[in-house]
């Protein structure tokens, strides 16, 4: 099994061989030439591109670009695709609070199992990993949703900001 099948927010690494400066001109004429198709905001070395207000729904991606240089002279470029902050707060936010509940129901069941009670308690727990892993498969189910708008963005961004690059390939 690849670790891409259990990301429900890919991300990616390149290496440049273009000037930061450079890189932001070019992404900032990508976005003035397509607005319908994206559009973002530039600050210092970061970018967030988003699609435009009028084909959003709630599963709708995000691209966010860091750009920064190496001791070799190029440019990594670092992107992460994922939903809104919205929706991956409302995601994180409700994959702790059921961590936490199975945590108080496995407390309490092996409490109660060492002091010679009844564990019915227990029973509760397989049900609540099931709640997690059917938000797993929510947000899976999202990201294939929102992937055609990531090829949308990506395709827009690839001839121009990340022609030339590499993959990044790091030495362990």
């Amino acid at each position: 099994m690849s670790v891409e099948f259990l990301e429900i927010r890919p991300r990616f690494k390149k290496v440049s061989p273009f000037e930061i400066d450079e890189l932001l001109t070019r992404l900032n004429s990508v976005l003035d030439k397509n607005p319908e198709k994206v559009y973002g905001q530039l600050v210092h070395h970061h970018a967030r591109l988003k699609i435009p207000d009028n084909q959003v729904h709630f599963w709708s991606p995000q691209l966010s670009l860091s750009f920064e240089k190496n001791e070799k002279g190029d440019t990594i470029i670092r992107g992460l695709y994922g939903p809104s902050p919205n929706v991956w707060l409302l995601f994180m936010f409700l994959y702790f609070f059921l961590g936490f509940v199975v945590m108080v129901l496995l407390i309490v069941g092996i409490s109660r199992l060492n002091l010679g009670l009844t564990a019915y308690i227990l029973w509760a727990v397989p049900f609540v990993l099931g709640g997690i892993f059917a938000l797993w498969a929510g947000g899976k189910a999202g990201r294939k949703l929102g992937n055609d708008q990531i090829w949308q963005i990506h395709n827009l961004i690839k001839p121009t900001v990340l022609e030339d690059s590499k993959d990044w390939e790091e030495d362990w």
